[in-house]
């Protein structure tokens, strides 16, 4: 089941949303021993309430978020970590009423008006969202009528809603270069004899008339993880298993913020704090400095240094792509990546 929640933001708390959610706030002292790790992270909250809870309670890592204020949807996310404490409610915004916290990943600034997200909800016209909520089934399934994904709808709001919406056939080919080098990566695992994941929101995205899915394993079964691990990495781009074992892990960030792709990357290592594993963030070459300033943030710092079989580094597109070009001549490389 896809949920997507829509939260209202009031004009009376728009600074403070700028404050914890569209800038990371230092992680305060009340919030959870997991969370304590990471030094800092977008977050937010809602009031207490019979249904409020309710939708809150059903909040997984993972979960798209859009955020709404005076006739526009200005932000969208996804659930980080959720959980219950007005104490940190009160901390980070003096109110304590905000007892259900929940931290913000995959953070964008979009700008689409309120008309445009009814129409794609199925809802009327007039439709003005007032309260913390989780959207129907029903609205998610007319959204995904236009959209391959919520991601593509995502990153269609991030341009401002201004594209055509993609053809849900399956047969055209998705030209952008974060989807090209998706399948550069996913050709390069099953050539090198590994199992190969994508993405749970990206497997019907197609390359050259090429499916991402094809080939590549259905589920995540990883032995001895817990279930909160497992939804954090659901969403990274590309994973190469040997056995049911983590070996690689790759985040693509050519239209999202490579924030987020780090910060996937380090909560992950804080849930499973003694795996081995090569985690790369893959960007353009013109982002390389960008990319490192980002490792380098004293937040990340703070998780990675400790990390004795861990590592986390910066691959170019052309790194990729000239990788996979002298497989396709030459073969499998000893070492690859």
């Amino acid at each position: 089941m896809t949920r997507l929640y829509v939260v209202p933001v009031g004009d009376d708390w728009i600074q403070r949303f700028n404050n914890t959610v569209a800038s990371p706030v230092s992680i305060p002292a009340e919030a959870p021993e997991d969370l304590q790790k990471q030094n800092e992270a977008r977050i937010w909250g809602t009031t207490d309430g019979n249904q409020k809870r309710t939708f809150f309670e059903e909040m997984e890592t993972g979960d798209p978020l859009l955020f709404y204020n005076d006739g526009d949807f200005f932000a969208a996310g996804r659930v980080g970590a959720a959980f219950e404490d007005p104490s940190v409610g009160d901390a980070l915004w003096d109110n304590p009423d905000s007892r259900f916290i929940y931290t913000v990943t995959d953070y964008q600034e979009i700008s689409v008006d309120r008309e445009r997200i009814a129409q794609l909800l199925g809802y009327e016209d007039n439709w003005v969202p007032y309260r913390f909520l989780r959207v129907s089934q029903d609205a998610v399934s007319s959204l995904l009528r236009e959209y391959n994904s919520i991601e593509e709808a995502f990153q269609d709001f991030h341009n401002g809603g201004t594209i055509d919406p993609p053809d849900t056939g399956g047969d055209n080919d998705d030209p952008r270069e974060h989807t090209e080098i998706q399948w550069l990566l996913i050709q390069l695992g099953l050539r090198h004899g590994y199992d190969v994941y994508v993405a749970t929101n990206d497997k019907n995205r197609t390359y050259n008339g090429n499916r991402l899915g094809d080939d590549c394993v259905e589920n995540l079964n990883l032995p001895g993880f817990s279930a909160a691990a497992t939804r954090i990495i659901k969403y990274v781009d590309v994973i190469w298993l040997r056995d049911d074992f983590i070996v690689k892990m790759f985040e693509v960030e050519s239209t999202t913020s490579i924030y987020s792709g780090i910060l996937r990357m380090t909560d992950f290592m804080v849930k499973v704090p003694n795996i081995a594993v090569d985690m790369h963030i893959v960007a353009p070459d013109d982002d390389e400095d960008k990319v490192r300033e980002e490792i380098n943030r004293p937040t990340f710092q703070h998780v990675l240094q400790p990390a004795d079989h861990c590592t986390l580094r910066y691959l170019s597109f052309n790194d990729i792509r000239t990788t996979h070009e002298t497989v396709e001549q030459a073969g499998p490389l000893q070492d690859v990546f």
